[in-house]
């Protein structure tokens, strides 16, 4: 009889103990090591522009100080991927490219990527590279614009420069192409036989056609493209600004499937520029609000600023849309952007406010500025540890819809990121039937209250020296609207 009680009642606190086990774990993270989903990933960055410097009523210049700190902020973040933009058409007088002008401003930018072994994509916004109205292209700008590539890549040797855009979201009424693909084609085509010319054609490919979609409805440019440029084009791309509905739902994974699936199996896929917009009707209060911190900021665009940069749920929405990039087989993305200073709207002074900072906070337009804002810390991250010639493995999450995760490895080292974008902690189980035992793992954690931060810009890890053994059961707590990056990585 007593033995019987002993075995009811050991039964009895086993059944509870797997059913508190099994509801504590409200997610299950399975990294499959055998499925390899890109076997080389180019890795991610930042737009990063020469600035503006003329703010209508203050003409400024970046000081040494502060190229100094912009160079150790990116050193943290270790970009792979870099995309800077430029105006030809700024550039000539007397009929012919001065190729000193503006030079110290563009300089700065290229000196780091190549000093840090950084891939460019170097590109031309189009203005007057073709007249919409008459349907024309202008040879003549094109020309220079070949030319001055050929100044930067061949005389100054910024060999760091790999790709080149020729015009800006080509698909955009607001684009110089005014929607029209024929004359995108014919611009790009002509401009692609000047670098044959110049024989730049075998340091710098075309990268394209760089439209900016919402919706599956614009696949046809990345099919006229393969059909049109491949293989001129080495690396496909687009840009997205998705709502912030679309990317939490995981909706955003099938838009960008379909483009993926246009581009041949053999060639890349990145996202030229990604930052989000408050587009669909769920987000509508979002937008408002959005507007209405634009109106309060004396120095902010209303209509083209994202506000939300100041808060930590942005950097856990940019978290989980590039994860879901990674995961739908892209091979790098592109934030836009890294600085506030570098562009304005409506007026000189009054800015795209997007970045990760505003380095002439102290000199113009506000100490605070000035100052590291928490996106930079999610999306630094998710750049360090995905080194370029990453191997990206298969992830899968069951169990809740709002945690995503990837995983990634080079060599002997690995990272895993895993992002939870709901209003409530999230306890995930991280498995793996292949994965060998992890040794000296440091964990990350990005969420508001969570930072851990040194001087200016470092963000430490919450721990260091964590043994992952996926033989045994390995469990964590994502923040609410938090991520987590677990990693081996020596920097």
């Amino acid at each position: 009889m007593r033995k019987t009680i002993f075995i009811t009642f050991a039964l009895f606190w086993l059944i509870v103990t797997v059913i508190s086990c099994s509801a504590l774990t409200e997610a299950t993270v399975a990294v499959d090591s055998k499925t390899i989903i890109n076997e080389n990933y180019i890795g991610n960055g930042v737009q990063w522009d020469p600035y503006q410097l003329d703010y209508g009523d203050k003409q400024l210049k970046i000081s040494s100080e502060d190229w100094t700190k912009l160079y150790s902020r990116l050193d943290f973040m270790k970009p792979q991927f870099m995309r800077v933009m430029i105006n030809t058409v700024s550039l000539i007088e007397n009929d012919s490219v001065n190729k000193a002008k503006n030079y110290e401003d563009i300089a700065p930018i290229l000196e780091y990527c190549q000093s840090r072994n950084v891939k460019v994509v170097l590109g031309d916004w189009g203005d007057k590279m073709v007249n919409s109205k008459s349907n024309t292209i202008s040879e003549h700008n094109l020309r220079f614009a070949a030319e001055y590539l050929d100044f930067l890549v061949t005389e100054k040797g910024f060999n760091c420069i790999k790709y080149y855009i020729m015009i800006n979201e080509p698909n955009g009424f607001w684009s110089a192409t005014d929607e029209n693909y024929e004359l995108w084609k014919n611009a790009t085509q002509y401009f692609s036989t000047q670098l044959k010319v110049l024989s730049l054609n075998k340091k710098v490919s075309l990268m394209g056609p760089d439209i900016a979609i919402w919706k599956t409805d614009k696949v046809d440019w990345i099919t006229n493209s393969v059909r049109d440029f491949d293989p001129s084009i080495g690396v496909y791309d687009i840009h997205t600004y998705p709502s912030k509905i679309t990317v939490n739902s995981g909706e955003y994974s099938s838009i960008l499937k379909a483009y993926r699936d246009a581009v041949p199996a053999n060639k890349p896929i990145v996202m030229g520029e990604i930052g989000f917009k408050f587009v669909e009707k769920e987000d509508e209060a979002l937008m408002h609000e959005n507007i209405e911190r634009a109106k309060a900021k004396p120095y902010a665009s209303v209509d083209d600023s994202q506000m939300f940069v100041y808060d930590y749920v942005y950097g856990t929405d940019m978290a989980d849309a590039l994860i879901q990039t990674v995961n739908t087989g892209y091979s790098g993305s592109i934030a836009w952007m890294l600085d506030d200073a570098m562009h304005s709207k409506e007026q000189k002074n009054k800015l795209k406010v997007w970045g990760f900072w505003n380095i002439l906070g102290d000199e113009y337009f506000g100490k605070k500025e000035e100052v590291v804002r928490p996106w930079f810390y999610a999306w630094s991250l998710l750049t360090k540890y995905m080194p370029s010639g990453s191997q990206v493995y298969k992830v899968t999450v069951t169990g809740n819809s709002k945690v995503k995760a990837i995983a990634i490895t080079k060599g002997d080292k690995y990272m895993i990121a895993m992002v939870n974008v709901s209003l409530k902690k999230k306890n995930i189980s991280l498995t793996s039937s292949e994965l060998p035992i992890l040794n000296n793992m440091k964990k990350f954690i990005y969420a508001k209250g969570k930072l851990i931060l040194e001087g200016d810009h470092i963000l430490l890890p919450a721990k260091k020296g964590i043994q992952l053994n996926f033989k045994k059961d390995i469990r964590e707590t994502i923040p609410a609207e938090g991520l987590i990056v677990l990693t081996n990585f020596e920097y």
